[in-house]
């Protein structure tokens, strides 16, 4: 299976990951993912100091949940922040040729659709 859906084991991986992280919890009838309240602190709080549009566009989206997952790794994770600032400039310079660069762009993906499908449902 490995060989065959290497793409889909990646996403699958990166959502038990960010799940571990707390930065994603399932919904109540489990069946769609949702930003957990202190991610979304985080994100909303981002939202706000980056000037994005509730309605930006992706490539903002995905570059607010980048910033997002460092500063909630930071704040809520414990890991210090001379590391997370070091992670977040080596990611930005080599991401292509760094294997966590390639964790970190699938968790951002998955946070962007998380973030996405999330906005598009009706308020209740």
């Amino acid at each position: 299976m490995s060989e065959h859906h290497p793409r889909l084991e990646q996403t699958a991986s990166a959502i038990e990951d960010l799940l571990y992280m707390g930065v994603i919890r399932l919904g109540d009838k489990q069946d769609k993912a949702l930003l957990s309240p202190q991610f979304s602190l985080v994100a909303s709080n981002m939202m706000s100091s980056m000037k994005i549009k509730e309605d930006g566009g992706v490539e903002e989206v995905m570059k607010l949940m980048y910033y997002s997952l460092l500063i909630y790794m930071n704040e809520y994770l414990k890991v210090p922040k001379q590391l997370m600032m070091a992670l977040g400039n080596d990611l930005e310079k080599n991401r292509d040729s760094m294997e966590s660069g390639e964790l970190v762009t699938t968790y951002i993906a998955v946070l962007t659709e998380v973030w996405s499908q999330n906005r598009k449902e009706p308020e209740k």
